[in-house]
């Protein structure tokens, strides 16, 4: 539970006055500094005994108030509100928000789309940053997808085709401004792919390396359908003029058949001592050696001559370079509470409920504590930003079953919209993003539900929207309905299971209870009766279901809360120092902390509980990382041999 602290709330108290109060102001009406400095009120924090005082929100010197206004406006900015500066007549600045930068045109869900979208959003969503509360009547836990505040101006963007500028990391970190077409998601990853201003090279920007909120620009612009069929066939080792690649390799018979389910269209075919040949055609020669790469040692590579001699020149770089001291490496601290954007997602959760929602509700939703969910809460209903100008903001109202015991009482939020503009409507609870989140969600819900309401609300959303998003899910998981299946009925399965880095297939009895996609990967929770303990499964390493039965047995609890990405949180610290083009491989990593060196490199922290992980990861990434931890400094080295001597 989240506990209250009174600087925090303060910010907080701050933030949301100050945010309702832009949103309330227009173009023609904006409010200037001066007059949130001189009028903006807000609750004392820590409270006095007797109860809040109002005091000025910005008080201080004039170069105090100035920064902390700066910072406030850009912690607003960092949720995805453009904040807009109207010229006034006398010369000074006045600032409002256009809700419409943030927020999505509100869309009605029918009880059934919104009960896949609740399904949907547990299998595959943000966790507790993006929607799931705003929709669920449980609390959320760890996401599956990237969550970023940057595919609210994006998907603004796509909506009213117009460009883009943001900063962003590859070689170097720089401006780029952009004509957004589309949003692709590949193995979990989003990337916008966009045109770039100026000219017509298509590009494709992934949204963990921009390093600035993207800005909408007034530039509107055509594309046509040509073009809009590049960007839907762009690929992250996308190449102008991809050439297609047969390759032959030998394996085993167990890893044959995981192979034949990825990849449907590879053919095989039995060669001498229970070895066997498979033949797979790849887009390009990159799409080629990643797969040669990811399989390892559990296959010998045969065919083509020019992959085979890719390959050697990568082995003799795998985690070989110098690397600066440890010590001498400064990373970033953990992310601070998102005050601001967890306040809007209460306030969003009780515009969504047209019956409101009590204190015990929104307490279960958000992990909050009932007093604490009272505090923010109450301040949404008392806040009054400039009084008579603009009074009342949050549109939100208390009922107390029992007003002679306030503080203690189980107290209903409800939307209350008789005060706001008729013209204007009711404010939407959906951001862009969130639209974005429920979209993906649906998607890949598709894949493990037959259910119409998820078409139903997909077209809901799209029709919104207007903008194009495509899942790529190559992934082929056949016995993903039949684990769904048990996880509904509650039933005990055998399954031969091949472990991540294994040649051999296993005998598993689990019991699966939920089922999440991380990465692009569908995983499954199961208590394993083989190992007597809670253990994680990905669907596509299932090679088979050999029986199943009823799970009668009581089982002890789950002890992770967030199964999902609890991979990481324990074992060897690690710091490993790499080239941009290789930052896609470290950034899935949970809970990794990153650090640019001025030579353009950067620097990832994580933590490995398994050395097979470290030794394909470092295999995968080449040249192109090398670590700075001396324990594995030699990483990966064993395993290229093991491959080069195959060749």
């Amino acid at each position: 539970m989240v506990s209250i602290r009174g600087e925090v709330e303060g910010r907080r108290e701050r933030l949301i006055a100050l945010v309702l109060l832009l949103q309330d102001a227009t173009k023609v009406n904006p409010v200037t500094q001066e007059e949130i400095v001189r009028d903006l009120v807000i609750d004392e924090f820590p409270a006095s005994a007797k109860g809040p005082r109002k005091i000025r929100a910005y008080d201080g010197s004039d170069t105090a108030v100035r920064q902390k206004f700066e910072r406030d406006k850009a912690s607003i900015r960092e949720l995805g509100f453009q904040i807009e500066t109207v010229a006034l007549d006398d010369g000074g600045a006045g600032y409002w928000i256009d809700p419409k930068s943030a927020y999505a045109p509100p869309i009605y869900f029918s009880d059934d789309e919104s009960r896949v979208v609740q399904l949907a959003l547990r299998l595959y969503g943000f966790g507790s940053t993006g929607a799931f509360s705003v929709f669920s009547e449980g609390p959320a836990g760890d996401g599956g997808l990237e969550f970023s505040n940057y595919y609210t101006p994006v998907l603004r963007a796509l909506n009213l085709r117009r460009a883009l500028v943001f900063d962003y990391r590859s070689s170097t970190n720089k401006s780029r401004m952009v004509e957004p077409l589309a949003i692709e998601v590949f193995h979990g990853a989003p990337y916008l792919v966009a045109r770039v201003f100026g000219t017509e090279e298509i590009k494709g920007y992934r949204f963990s390396r921009m390093t600035s909120m993207p800005n909408v620009l007034h530039d509107t612009f055509n594309v046509d359908d040509a073009t809009l069929e590049v960007a839907r066939s762009w690929r992250p080792e996308y190449t102008k003029t991809p050439t297609p690649v047969d390759v032959v390799v030998t394996t085993n018979e167990n890893y044959r058949d995981l192979l034949l389910r990825q990849y449907p269209r590879a053919v095989a075919a039995n060669k001498k001592e229970g070895r066997v040949e498979v033949g797979i055609t790849f887009d390009s020669q990159w799409a080629a050696l990643r797969f040669v790469l990811e399989a390892a040692d559990r296959v010998a590579l045969k065919n083509p001559k020019s992959l085979k001699s890719d390959l050697e020149d990568w082995l003799k770089q795998v985690n070989r370079g110098k690397t600066p001291p440890i010590e001498s490496l400064a990373f970033a601290g953990p992310a601070t509470n998102d005050v601001l954007g967890q306040t809007l997602q209460l306030l969003h959760a009780v515009y969504l409920s047209e019956d409101g929602l009590r204190v015990s509700e929104l307490a279960t939703r958000f992990s909050l504590e009932p007093d604490h969910v009272r505090l923010i809460m109450d301040r949404l209903v008392s806040l009054q930003p400039l009084g008579d100008r603009h009074g009342h903001p949050a549109h939100v109202i208390k009922e107390c079953d029992d007003w002679d015991d306030e503080a203690k009482d189980d107290s209903t939020y409800r939307a209350d919209f008789s005060d706001a503009d008729a013209q204007d409507g009711e404010p939407s609870p959906l951001m862009w993003r969130d639209l974005f989140e429920l979209n993906i969600a649906l998607r890949e819900a598709s894949r493990v539900y037959t259910d119409p309401a998820i078409f139903s609300a997909v077209g809901k959303i799209e029709n919104t929207i207007q903008a194009f998003v495509n899942v790529d899910s190559p992934i082929n998981e056949p016995l993903l309905a039949e684990v769904q299946l048990a996880v509904e009925q509650h039933e005990q399965i055998k399954i031969e299971y091949t472990a991540g880095v294994e040649e051999e297939s296993r005998v598993r009895s689990i019991e699966p209870r939920e089922i999440r996609v991380l990465n692009g990967h569908t995983l499954v929770r199961a208590y394993c009766t083989t190992r007597q303990s809670w253990r994680t499964f990905r669907v596509d390493r299932i090679r088979s279901v050999l029986a199943k039965s009823p799970a009668v047995e009581q089982r002890e609890p789950d002890a992770a809360v967030n199964w999902l990405t609890q991979v990481g949180d324990e074992g060897d610290e690690v710091v490993a120092i790499v080239e941009p083009y290789r930052r896609w491989l470290f950034e899935p990593l949970h809970n990794a902390q990153w650090s640019v060196l001025d030579d353009g490199r950067s620097a990832v922290r994580f933590r490995v509980s398994n050395t097979s992980f470290l030794d394909n990861l470092m295999l995968q990434a080449g040249g192109g990382a090398v670590i700075a931890t001396p324990a594995y400094a030699k990483a990966g080295h064993e395993l290229a041999k093991r491959i080069a001597d195959q060749l």
